[in-house]
């Protein structure tokens, strides 16, 4: 059985903060669905991954729901007023849309893979023929998915035909495509373990990271849909590459391990950089975590 489909179930830490962080960045799974399926087909062929998805009936309803405008046809209701706006479009089924989502998330890491621009006209005609009316639907939703599971950011940088450039987010250099899983970027592991570490005060014992990491559906020795075997991907490859320090415990009898920042990870982002990510997961201002959000502030005016 794959372990994602008990994910919710399993027992957070005794630590507040600890469950917590495991809530909000639970939150990141939220396009999982159409990330893993996107990566299945988009990584060597005939190659799939199996198993459960993480995100709730709540958050995939969200995920593949339109827009709709404030005070709809309830409040026109409410106020008897008869007169109705324009009637809704009829919406595809959310099967069709997801994969329309999918469809998207394959060609994009497909364009960040050969480093090459990604246009809007491409993307309609490579992943949404005949759905060209939901473009922004399919293409902000397909946009959260690169950045919060891979990592990945987009940005345009022609408005009159709408190209992207495809890049590691928060200013993070590596993606990691030659670890793990070959071919799939890991940068969105490198950040949600930063956050981790960060939000834990900076250091964090092995036994609360890896219940973190469990609650997401990430466990040691056991391959990940996604990103491979978490635990060597961490803790050799990471560490190696200088984004996270793993060290024991002084003086602990029996051994005890601990995750920091890296030296790279320093270099390369900032406390504040990881702090917003993290809030936007979460849906909430950076300065919600006062404590945090004063700490990455120090960190600027430092670095200033």
């Amino acid at each position: 059985m794959d372990p994602t489909e008990n994910s919710q179930s399993f027992n957070l830490p005794d630590s507040p903060q600890a469950q917590r962080e495991a809530r909000g960045l639970e939150s990141a799974q939220v396009p999982i669905a159409e990330a893993r399926e996107a990566e299945a087909t988009a990584t060597t062929p005939g190659h799939m991954f199996a198993g459960g998805t993480l995100s709730s009936p709540q958050s995939a309803q969200r995920a593949s729901s339109p827009p709709t405008a404030m005070g709809g046809a309830s409040s026109a209701e409410a106020s008897g007023n008869q007169e109705r706006e324009v009637a809704e479009p009829e919406f595809p089924p959310r099967a069709v849309l997801n994969g329309r989502i999918v469809a998207l998330v394959r060609f994009l890491l497909i364009k960040f893979r050969k480093m090459e621009l990604a246009t809007k006209s491409e993307m309609m005609q490579r992943a949404m023929r005949d759905y060209e009316e939901y473009y922004p639907v399919i293409f902000s939703k397909a946009s959260e998915c690169m950045k919060l599971i891979f990592g990945i950011d987009m940005m345009e940088v022609d408005p009159f035909v709408h190209s992207y450039f495809l890049f590691p987010a928060l200013g993070i250099t590596y993606d990691g495509l030659m670890h793990g899983v070959l071919g799939v970027p890991k940068t969105g592991l490198v950040i949600i373990v930063l956050c981790i570490i960060f939000i834990e005060d900076n250091c964090v014992s092995e036994e609360v990271f890896w219940n973190v990491l469990n609650s997401l559906g990430l466990y040691a020795g056991m391959d990940h849909f996604i990103f491979g075997e978490p635990k060597s991907l961490i803790t050799e490859d990471f560490v190696q590459e200088g984004y996270v320090e793993y060290r024991q415990v002084p003086n602990s009898h029996p051994p005890r391990y601990e995750f920091l920042w890296g030296p790279r990870a320093y270099a390369e982002t900032t406390k504040m950089k990881v702090l917003e990510f993290y809030a936007s997961i979460v849906k909430q201002d950076p300065r919600s975590y006062p404590e945090k959000y004063a700490e990455a502030l120090r960190e600027e005016q430092e670095r200033a």
